[in-house]
């Protein structure tokens, strides 16, 4: 999926729920549904790409560029 699609679902989804539990202020329910929903999203979709140490990374970014040379 995009990311957008992503963020645009996890933001509705999140707004919806905390929604849904508000008994007043469905405003300000509504908008904190909405934060919590994109960070969690943030948080899913970030986190797993930045788990690799930089060595790591440097190594396979240099795997990639001799990759494209012989290629």
């Amino acid at each position: 999926m995009r990311k957008r699609t992503i963020f645009t679902i996890s933001g509705l989804l999140g707004g919806g729920l905390v929604l849904s539990a508000a008994e007043s202020d469905w405003l300000l329910a509504a908008v904190i549904g909405v934060a919590l929903g994109l960070s969690t999203a943030l948080f899913v979709h970030v986190y797993p790409h930045d788990i690799a140490p930089p060595a790591d990374r440097r190594h396979e970014a240099s795997q990639r560029r001799k990759a494209s040379l012989k290629a």
